[in-house]
C-alpha cells in the first residue's frame, strides 16, 4: 500500500518549477539572484560612468580656467608687435606720460613708491610737459585700468584693488596739467595694446616718442619695446621715471639700449 501511494505521488509530481495545485511556474532562486546581481552591476557601472564624466568635466574646466589665467598674466607683461614704420618719414614727436595716476602715485600702502623719487620724477614730468607744449609736440597721457577679471581679483587680493575699474584713483595725478591732451587707456603693460593709440600716432604722423612715467620696470619698458618693435624712435627720460623695483632698472636699461632706445637724463627741476 505504501508503495502504491508513493508511486502515485511520484507520478503526480509536477515538473520542476511548477506548483502542483495550479501548475504555475515558480521562479528559480538562482536565476532571480543572478538577474538581481546583473541589474546591480549595471547600475553600479552607470553610476561610475556618470562620476567619471563629472570628474573629467570638472578637470577640463579647471584646466581651461588655469590656462586662461596664465594667458592673461602672460599678456600683461608681454610687449606687442605690429606693422613696421619708417620713423624718418614721420616728422612729428610726442611725449608719453605713462600711468601717472593717483592710485599709484598717491598710494600709501606697502606698494607705495619712495616719496622722494616720486616727487622728483613728478617735477621732471611737469617740466617735460611744459617744454613739449612749447615746442609744439603732442602730449599724450596713458591710463592703466585693469579689465581682465583674473587681474582684477589679484589686484584686489594683493594690492587693495589699485588700478581696477570704478576707483577715484584712476585719474591722472593732480600735480600734472592734462589741459586738452589726448588720453588713452590700456589694460596691460604695453600701451600699443590699444590699437586706437597706434592709429592716432599714424594719423598725427608721429615717429618719435619720448617717455616718462611709471613703472619704469614694467609699463614704461613694455611700451618702449612695443614702440621699438614697430620701428619708432624711442627716447626715455630717466629722471622722469618712477619704479618700485629700482634694483631691476640697470639690466632693463641696458636691454632697452641694446634694442635701440635712447636714454636721456635731466638735472633741471620745474619751478
Amino acid at each position: 500500500m505504501r508503495s502504491a501511494i508513493c508511486l502515485r505521488a511520484k507520478s503526480c509530481s509536477p515538473p520542476k518549477g511548477f506548483c502542483a495545485p495550479c501548475s504555475i511556474i515558480l521562479p528559480n532562486s538562482r536565476t532571480t539572484r543572478t538577474a538581481r546581481e546583473n541589474s546591480n552591476n549595471r547600475k553600479y557601472q552607470e553610476e561610475n560612468m556618470i562620476w567619471w564624466i563629472v570628474g573629467l568635466s570638472v578637470l577640463a574646466c579647471v584646466a581651461a580656467a588655469l590656462g586662461y589665467c596664465a594667458c592673461v598674466f602672460r599678456r600683461l607683461e608681454t610687449p606687442t608687435k605690429g606693422k613696421l614704420i619708417n620713423s624718418q618719414e614721420r616728422g612729428a614727436r610726442a611725449l608719453l606720460v605713462i600711468d601717472v595716476q593717483e592710485d599709484f602715485t598717491r598710494n600709501n600702502g606697502k606698494r607705495a613708491f619712495d616719496p622722494e623719487m616720486r616727487d622728483t620724477a613728478l617735477d621732471i614730468m611737469r617740466l617735460e610737459i611744459a617744454q613739449a607744449r612749447a615746442s609744439g609736440d603732442e602730449v599724450i597721457f596713458i591710463k592703466n585700468i585693469f579689465r581682465d577679471r583674473p587681474v582684477i581679483w589679484a589686484m584686489k587680493l594683493a594690492a587693495d584693488g589699485i588700478g581696477t575699474p570704478g576707483r577715484e584713483g584712476l585719474r591722472i595725478d593732480r600735480s600734472l596739467d592734462t589741459a586738452e591732451a589726448r588720453v588713452f587707456e590700456k589694460a596691460v603693460g604695453d600701451t600699443f595694446s590699444n590699437t586706437a593709440f597706434e592709429t592716432y600716432l599714424t594719423e598725427r604722423n608721429i615717429g618719435h616718442l619720448r617717455l616718462v612715467g611709471l613703472d619704469a620696470c614694467y609699463c614704461v619698458q613694455l611700451t618702449a619695446k612695443g614702440a621699438l618693435n614697430r620701428g619708432f624712435s624711442v627716447e626715455i627720460v630717466e629722471a622722469g621715471l618712477i619704479t618700485g623695483t629700482p634694483e631691476k632698472w640697470p639690466d632693463i636699461r641696458s636691454e632697452l639700449q641694446g634694442l635701440g632706445a635712447r636714454l636721456s637724463e635731466r638735472t633741471q627741476k620745474a619751478a
